[in-house]
């Protein structure tokens, strides 16, 4: 009897413990020109490569970096879209004749469409210190935050043909909209917040999916 009411006492302390937070979804930023939108509705398996840089993202890992773009070229693949080789494409552009002559560049190259990946973070730092008990009551912590990462990815669209600028695209990943329980979970003081400067971020897992779902979603605003 003693040891059911220390389990009941146990897990009363628990729930009584527990911790949700909630992040407000970040919006998206989405910007299409009526020239990209025409060329797509007459075009719609146009032939495209993606351009990445050395800036473009955060990740340490060249290996991971290389997996993330062939994730994001599978999923341009699997929507209808001819993808040229990147580095074939980049030995062509380094070429100062084909550089500076975009009619050149695409002959050369038999590309019409260039998809820069401009910036891919995975390690933007969402914070509170609000939080959701076990009744659904939003509290505040004193002097600590609770801290979650969530990522950006961004394009940039370029029409070889005429060198115009077509198109941006921003995609936001932002954790625990849905609500996560932090219960257990490492909580930092602001100054700690501060001095963080080892490489944290979204699980690989996480960031690949997002990744992924991002592509999708820049598909069909192109398309829309």
């Amino acid at each position: 009897m003693k040891k059911i009411l220390l389990l009941i006492c146990l897990i009363n302390l628990s729930c009584s413990s527990t911790k949700i937070i909630k992040f407000t979804e970040k919006s998206d930023e989405i910007t299409t020109t009526n020239s990209l939108k025409s060329y797509l509705r007459a075009n719609p398996n146009p032939k495209i490569v993606l351009r990445t840089s050395e800036t473009a993202q955060k990740i340490t890992d060249n290996e991971q970096s290389d997996y993330l773009y062939n994730a994001i070229e599978n999923e341009l693949l699997k929507n209808g879209f001819i993808v040229r080789d990147r580095q074939l494409f980049n030995q062509i552009v380094t070429n100062n004749e084909n550089n500076n002559n975009y009619i050149n560049l695409k002959e050369k190259s038999d590309t019409d469409l260039i998809i820069e990946l401009i910036k891919l973070d995975p390690s933007v730092a969402y914070t509170t210190n609000k939080y959701y008990d076990s009744n659904g009551k939003e509290r505040t912590e004193s002097l600590t935050d609770r801290k979650k990462y969530g990522a950006t990815i961004e394009f940039k669209i370029i029409m070889i043909d005429s060198n115009e600028f077509a198109g941006i695209y921003k995609f936001n990943y932002t954790p625990c909209v849905e609500g996560c329980v932090v219960t257990g979970l490492k909580r930092y003081t602001r100054r700690e917040l501060d001095n963080l400067s080892s490489y944290e971020g979204v699980e690989f897992d996480e960031l690949e999916e997002f990744v992924k779902n991002a592509t999708r979603k820049l598909v069909y605003e192109m398309r829309k």
